[in-house]
């Protein structure tokens, strides 16, 4: 009688197994990764045609006003000032909103939901490594967003002008604020709308919040400010908007606010003091006052300090970084 066969517990194949005997980064090879990471998924490098239509749209549409601007610097010289350095990010803020709800959340929610966060926390990457990285990855890409068209704008004046190299040293001044003002905006957009996308998760959510929190929130208060700027001024320091509109135009003009305000205020008093019009001269006068106060800005209706919208902005990111600290602590490896 034949003997049952005995069943095999397990066999063990040589199939050349070596230990990792390359460099090791590390710490800092991890947060490289994630930074460079992040900016390829903003701007859809690495990815199919779908992801890369909003950041391409939404950089072109940025860029137009100043090729605009370029063209007509060419054809009329310095005569007509359609955008300037100043004012840029007041006409492309709408712009910079959409950009920041839409390739946040492919920074911070796709982590969440694909739930890769407890496995980055127990390797070398720190919570904090993370969020910095995170943060380094869109404000870069907001810096380099921001800088495109004022650059644009640089070469459009040297192009047109007949002394190039006379142009160039006349611009030299405007380049440190143009580098200031875009790094303000970048950091002070990234770390507000990184801090909602950690908060809420869900990227539906996430980009609703941001448009709602950047766009509605000025689009609420502006009306406000204008209507009663003695009483609402200080609404504009709830807008991040508004807030990086009144740093910029401080880091371009630390006077420029303030005395266009102060000249209205002067309006403003001498309206209320005036009597009816009696005659063609004191009606044309009159008229002319309400025209400039309609056509005020809001940063002049508000009237404050470049500094109270520096303070601000600081305090903003402050904030911001108090949240995502506390965040990111909660999540368990």
């Amino acid at each position: 009688m034949a003997e049952p066969a005995t069943p095999r517990t397990g066999v063990i194949y040589d199939i050349g197994y070596q230990h990792y005997d390359g460099p090791r980064l590390g710490r800092a090879g991890a947060v490289r990764a994630l930074y460079v990471e992040g900016i390829r998924s903003i701007f859809g490098i690495g990815r199919g045609g779908k992801a890369k239509i909003p950041p391409v749209v939404l950089i072109a549409m940025m860029v137009i006003p100043a090729l605009i601007q370029s063209a007509v610097t060419g054809l009329a010289g310095n005569m007509i000032q359609l955008f300037a350095h100043a004012t840029y990010f007041r006409t492309t803020v709408w712009l910079f909103g959409l950009f920041c709800a839409f390739q946040t959340p492919e920074l911070i929610t796709s982590d969440s939901q694909s739930r890769v966060l407890a496995l980055y926390f127990s390797r070398a990457v720190r919570r904090s490594d993370y969020v910095l990285a995170r943060v380094a990855a869109l404000a870069t890409s907001l810096f380099v967003v921001a800088l495109l068209p004022h650059i644009v704008l640089l070469a459009g004046t040297w192009m047109s002008a007949e002394d190039v190299a006379a142009a160039m040293r006349t611009s030299l001044p405007t380049i440190p604020r143009i580098l200031a003002g875009a790094f303000a905006i970048a950091i002070l957009l990234s770390t507000v709308s990184i801090t909602i996308a950690a908060v809420l998760k869900r990227r539906p959510f996430a980009t609703a919040a941001i448009l709602a929190f950047f766009l509605l929130a000025s689009g609420f208060v502006t009306p406000l400010i204008m209507q009663r700027p003695d009483k609402m001024r200080y609404l504009a320091l709830t807008s991040p908007m508004i807030v990086g509109d009144g740093v910029t135009t401080w880091i371009f003009d630390t006077t420029s606010v303030k005395q266009k305000a102060d000249s209205i205020a002067a309006l403003d008093a001498a309206d209320a003091k005036a009597r009816p019009p009696k005659n063609a001269a004191d009606s044309n006068a009159q008229l002319r006052r309400r025209f400039r106060r309609r056509n005020r800005t809001v940063l002049q209706a508000a009237n404050l300090p470049g500094t109270t919208y520096l303070g601000t902005m600081v305090g903003f990111i402050a904030i911001a970084g108090v949240v995502l600290t506390l965040r990111y602590r909660s999540i368990e490896t």
